[in-house]
């Protein structure tokens, strides 16, 4: 076992107190995560901490906050690693950016995530006539799209976008890149539909200033603005 100091980002909104910083120190093995740090620190010290985490397996992409100043899932990221950029010895952990904080390390991912992915019909349009047995498609023409095919809607992309704290309204990296994954798809029939719609809006494709912070940020190797270059060509 060995001692770890959390300082944990707290804010609750409906107290209309201001965000403070809160310390617990706790024990665990160094290669368990952050995560299960958090929930050690909930259960024995303060049960009101808010962490949002489902599948503790770097899948579901829940548990999706800043840890020293970086995106990073909290359970993927282990102690030991998490040392390595803390500042004195002590692992700060904030809640994601250009998302609304609900409480503590809690993000409203429906107001900002989910509604930009819904924004680009993020589900495939069938080619008429619809095929009665399932549609095959050569293995060759999907390679393509399955990078984008990885993501698992974590939002820490959204989270470190520069063009999203400039302009709020960009759809942003993940949409998009969930936008490449059916624009890339040849099953869909709305390829140059769905292109025409995310070119002339101008929070859409070219909103991007290529900053690679959403490349950094992706914890799957999405690289969300290879994505959208992709859409542009």
């Amino acid at each position: 076992m060995a001692e770890f100091t959390l300082k944990l980002r707290r804010f609750d909104p409906e107290s209309g107190e201001a965000a403070y910083w809160d310390h617990h120190t706790i024990d665990l093995e160094p290669h368990l995560s952050v995560l299960e740090g958090i929930l050690q620190a909930r259960a024995r010290f303060d049960g009101s901490i808010g962490i949002r985490c489902s599948c503790r397996a770097a899948i579901c992409g829940s548990c999706g906050v800043r840890i020293n100043g970086q995106p990073a899932l909290a359970c993927h990221t282990h102690l030991e690693q998490a040392m390595k950029g803390a500042r004195d010895g002590v692992i700060e952990v904030e809640p994601m950016g250009n998302m609304p904080v609900l409480k503590d390390l809690i993000v409203d991912m429906d107001a900002v995530h989910w509604s930009k992915i819904r924004r680009v019909t993020p589900w495939l349009i069938n080619k008429e006539p619809i095929p009665e047995r399932e549609y095959i498609v050569p293995h060759e023409a999907m390679v393509d799209v399955t990078q984008s095919m990885a993501c698992i809607q974590c939002g820490a992309c959204v989270s470190d976008c520069l063009s999203m704290e400039v302009d709020p309204l960009f759809i942003g990296p993940a949409a998009l890149a969930k936008a490449y994954r059916f624009v890339g798809d040849p099953r869909d029939a709305q390829h140059t539909e769905r292109l025409n719609d995310l070119a002339q809006d101008p929070h859409g494709l070219f909103d991007c200033t290529h900053c690679f912070k959403c490349i950094e940020a992706c914890p799957k190797g999405v690289a969300p603005m290879s994505q959208i270059m992709r859409l542009r060509r």
